[in-house]
């Protein structure tokens, strides 16, 4: 009690707790970060400097731990996130992830990083209390005292900036990116660039108001065709039976070959829903410009200029991101936890009474559905119901290395359960009698402690490997191939070529149907003669699409994509 007294009674001492407690992100990123030594020694000294002199500002410290409280939940963001991903700053897309995740998701992830959580929460509650009681306290920083941190830190902050000075005379160049390797001036661009984001998608009903695909519908005939695309979530290749896996997780579509086709170079252009789904239902990633998304019209709106019928159903809760912007295009919209409870658990076999209602609704005429799945989002136990479970245990009392089989276990139950639910789409177009495509693929993979690096989960800011590679499923019906035989050989004549799902769904999609628009390219459809695989990119948090060797991706992950036999970069 007696140490606590001189801590919060002597303003010096609460003057270097809050220093500590602000620089301490920088600390750990001095050892996370794969920087130069130069650029992590700087993000230590640049940001001590400068707090060291801030700080002296006011005479009680606890009201310039106030003015600086951004900073102080940068601070305690940026721990949650290194522990999470165990590396790079607080990202663009995690700002937009806090105001596009649910609650449900929100409390999943909570669960596994709630040491983070409790450590931030004891430290940084513990400075906010420290601050009232400095507030409080009568006593001010002695005069002597600030004046010599504030001479200090000027000298410490002119030294830093004389070594940059020098580095880049000698280099030719800046040899420090303020905005990408020094907290918190990064983390400030990043807030910034997302609320830019936010703004512009807000717009988005205003900004693509007067677009127009120009679709044509190019086909003399008038078959009742259905176009069935189904976007999972979270389910990487490398767990796929069909895809090489040592577990027999998907035998209802293996049994289905010779009606199917497995694209096994496919990656994800995005670890994150909120992009990758986007890229799925538009042409922005073969446009090479991200950011063409906020005044262009998707997929869907493309199919009704065509004369389709269009759906959307999602089992996926609202969240204001374009997911909901594209799928509302549709003509009929569904979400099938519109109107329950926030912990509500709903399976994804929901959405076929959803695909049979509209499939008979329509039986005439010629139609796109998209099925938005919940898929193997975690926590992985909650994705198929227990009954379902083939392969236990899957009990684990957190998300921790040590669990890796249990987690797998769970996980690879969801793997199985989509094997079931993609077989029974299949069915269903079978009995509805039509001429019917199906393509499948997730919005990105997953990390399940798979390494030496033990990183879990998917949307960190520095992709993997894991999170790349997708599966990517063709299949058609006996009549649709009978039409099209010449679509249905390119299809599987182009199943060995590297390609990105964001950026050949689009244009697939629409050439297999028949529909032209101002931005479809037959060099980018997988059943027209005329494809051309090209280079693969990824978008990255600040919307610029870079090769996979320029998109941090590490040497192990490279490793995998050439044991793997996949094309890299």
């Amino acid at each position: 009690m007696k140490l606590l007294k001189k801590i919060w009674g002597n303003q010096q001492v609460v003057y270097w707790v809050f220093l500590v407690m602000l620089i301490l992100p920088n600390l750990f990123m001095f050892f996370t970060e794969s920087t130069s030594l130069f650029t992590r020694v700087v993000n230590v000294l640049l940001p001590f400097a400068c707090y060291r002199i801030l700080l002296t500002l006011c005479g009680k410290p606890g009201k310039m731990f106030w003015w600086l409280f951004l900073f102080i939940f940068f601070a305690a963001f940026q721990i949650v996130l290194l522990y999470l991903f165990g590396e790079s700053p607080i990202a663009v897309d995690m700002f937009l992830n806090v105001v596009t995740t649910n609650v449900t998701e929100a409390d999943e992830l909570l669960f596994q990083i709630y040491p983070a959580v409790v450590f931030v929460f004891v430290i940084y509650g513990g400075g906010i209390a420290l601050s009232f009681c400095s507030i409080a306290n009568r006593a001010l920083l002695r005069p002597s005292f600030a004046v010599r941190q504030r001479i200090l830190g000027t000298i410490w902050l002119g030294v830093v900036l004389l070594a940059l000075l020098v580095a880049g005379f000698r280099q030719g160049g800046w040899p420090v990116s303020f905005r990408n390797d020094i907290f918190p001036v990064n983390v400030t661009y990043n807030l910034g660039l997302s609320v830019q984001r936010y703004v512009q998608s807000a717009r988005y009903a205003h900004t693509s108001g007067h677009f127009s695909h120009q679709a044509q519908y190019h086909r003399a005939d008038s078959l009742p065709e259905v176009y069935v695309l189904v976007i999972g979530e979270t389910l990487r290749a490398d767990n796929l039976g069909i895809y090489g896996y040592e577990r027999n997780t998907t035998p209802r579509l293996a049994a289905l070959a010779d009606s199917l086709v497995v694209y096994p170079d496919a990656i994800t252009m995005s670890n994150t829903t909120h992009k990758s789904v986007p890229l799925l239902l538009t042409a922005v990633g073969s446009e090479l410009c991200y950011d063409s998304l906020y005044t262009q019209r998707g997929l869907i709106s493309a199919f009704a200029e065509a004369g389709f019928a269009t759906s959307f159903f999602s089992n996926q809760r609202r969240n204001g991101s374009f997911i909901d912007f594209l799928g509302s295009e549709a003509q009929e919209v569904k979400f099938t936890k519109d109107g329950l409870r926030l912990d509500a658990n709903v399976y994804d076999e929901e959405l076929l009474s959803l695909l049979d209602k509209s499939l008979h609704s329509a039986a005439a005429g010629r139609q796109l559905i998209v099925l938005h799945c919940y898929g193997s989002h975690f926590d992985y136990r909650d994705r198929c119901p227990d009954s379902l479970w083939r392969f236990a245990p899957t009990q684990f009392p957190s998300a921790k290395k040590e669990y890796r089989p249990q987690l797998v276990n769970a996980y690879d139950n969801t793997v199985q359960y989509a094997d079931a639910l993609l077989a029974r789409v299949i069915g269903m177009l079978q009995a509805c009698g039509r001429p019917a495509v199906m393509l499948y693929t997730s919005d990105h993979g997953e990390d399940i402690y798979d390494d030496a690096r033990a990183r879990f989960l998917h949307a960190s800011p520095i992709p993997t490997y894991y999170q790349l590679h997708v599966p990517l499923i063709a299949w058609a019906s006996a009549s649709w191939r009978e039409s099209y035989p010449e679509k249905w050989e390119n299809l599987r004549t182009h199943a060995s070529q590297p390609v990105s799902t964001g950026m050949v769904m689009f244009h697939t999609l629409l050439d297999l149907a028949g529909i032209e628009t101002r931005l479809t390219k037959p060099s980018l459809a997988l059943g027209n003669d005329r494809f051309v695989p090209t280079q693969r990119l990824y978008v990255n948090d600040h919307n610029e699409l870079r090769t996979l060797d320029d998109c941090g991706l590490k040497p192990a992950d490279e490793q995998l994509f050439r044991s793997h036999h996949l094309q890299f970069p």
